[in-house]
């Protein structure tokens, strides 16, 4: 019997689990435990937080594969292709080894059902296992303590920061989604707090469970050119395009707080095989200044605002937005609308779960127009700003996925025009 392609195990996992997020941890624990990936020789790095997980995991990706050290990295949602999820010294895994990890967690589930996100963990910690690496970086997907990486007792874990999301469920203040978060935190072992102006139930937290806080601001400092304190390490560096000094001091804090190596050379090398893609990643297509961003709550636009005032001026910004239905979306336009001079918002992206432009059109004081796909969108961004300006795709991964795949498909058109 043929093996199923990558392709449709990933089909039918979308429709096999009543819900797509069911938080807890007994269901993948048990699953793990039968495959025997809950102890693992690896050294394994948890980090959780609402903005900037991905980052700090690509980081510390980094930073350990410019020095030769195997390391596989477990991050989500994907942008392009699933691969991207599940990486191995800094390279997306083939589709055979993924469906074999698949096979294996079919084998030993029996009748217990698994979400699709907990099919992927346990499918990156089998990978992980199978290929022997010597570390694991695992990104929380949805808060921390009931997070399906969380049946992994982390060496060391990473709180980044921390704001308003998903309050349906973890919780409607911050205070109360700290709490979620820290519970990937271990008594005795080392938890970086990445931001200086962290809830204060993050300490409370860490200190119930007995982890050894590491806190951004007291046990290491950091500037745009200075990491310095912790270890004693002090150097100088440069933060590379699309990543947050907070995020890059955090990941240099939990490498060190677990024995390996970081220093100025390291971290300018690493930084050059760092590539972000969809985190404020600017580029251009002819003329056209690009800037693309999975910002996809309050925090996020305004870390995006920042940003953009960074970068040089343009006369004419044109965005395209769209984003899911359980977002702040009036905060997030919000904190852009003066750098933005006209909203393009399609229908149709993220499917049921994404917000209806025709909702988010009475936020943006009348200079937004409602399109009915992606690509119509972008086609009348890319005509209002003839060639000229600045092109902002931003919201969710689906969104920023559709930007890519879209702006591709356009190079590759013109190109062939012209070799035509």
């Amino acid at each position: 019997m043929k093996a199923k392609s990558l392709e449709a195990w990933l089909a039918e996992l979308e429709q096999r689990h009543p819900t797509a997020i069911d938080l807890g941890l007994d269901r993948c624990g048990e699953v793990a435990s039968r495959l025997h990936l809950l102890v693992s020789t690896a050294t394994t790095i948890t980090v959780a937080g609402t903005n900037g997980k991905g980052s700090t995991v690509a980081m510390m990706e980094a930073l350990l594969c410019e020095q030769g050290v195997s390391c596989g990295a477990f991050t989500s949602p994907h942008l392009i292709k699933y691969n991207e999820r599940i990486r191995v010294n800094g390279l997306e895994v083939e589709d055979s080894l993924i469906v074999r990890a698949f096979e294996a967690i079919e084998a030993a589930r029996g009748e217990i059902s698994l979400t699709y996100f907990e099919f992927g963990a346990l499918a990156a910690l089998w990978v992980f296992n199978a290929l022997g690496v010597e570390y694991q970086l695992l990104e929380v997907g949805l808060g921390g303590r009931l997070d399906a990486v969380n049946i992994i007792d982390a060496d060391a874990s990473v709180i980044t920061a921390i704001g308003l999301d998903h309050q349906e469920w973890l919780g409607h203040d911050v205070d109360t989604i700290a709490i979620e978060k820290c519970g990937i935190a271990r008594a005795g072992k080392p938890c970086v707090v990445a931001d200086r102006a962290a809830p204060k139930t993050v300490n409370e937290s860490l200190q119930r469970i007995g982890a050894k806080a590491i806190r951004a601001g007291e046990a290491y400092h950091f500037t745009q050119e200075l990491f310095s304190g912790f270890e004693d390490q002090t150097f100088s560096w440069k933060i590379p395009d699309g990543m947050i000094p907070l995020n890059a001091a955090a990941a240099v804090a939990a490498l060190l707080a677990v024995g390996a190596r970081v220093d100025s050379e390291v971290f300018k090398a690493a930084s050059k095989r760092l590539r972000l893609r969809g985190r404020r990643e600017h580029t251009s297509v002819d003329e056209l200044s690009v800037v693309m961003d999975v910002a996809h709550n309050p925090d996020a636009c305004h870390e995006l605002h920042g940003f953009l005032q960074r970068l040089p001026k343009v006369h004419n910004t044109v965005a395209v937005f769209a984003v899911m239905s359980d977002k702040d979306c009036r905060d997030m336009i919000a904190a852009l609308d003066g750098d933005i001079d006209f909203w393009c918002l399609p229908h149709g992206v993220g499917g049921k779960r994404g917000q209806s432009p025709d909702e988010l059109v009475g936020y943006v004081r009348g200079n937004g127009q409602v399109f009915e796909t992606f690509n119509e969108s972008l086609e009348f961004a890319i005509a209002r700003l003839a060639g000229s300006g600045r092109l902002l795709i931003f919201g969710s991964f689906f969104t920023v996925a559709a930007g890519i795949s879209s702006l591709r498909e356009l190079t590759v058109t013109k190109v062939g025009a012209v070799d035509g």
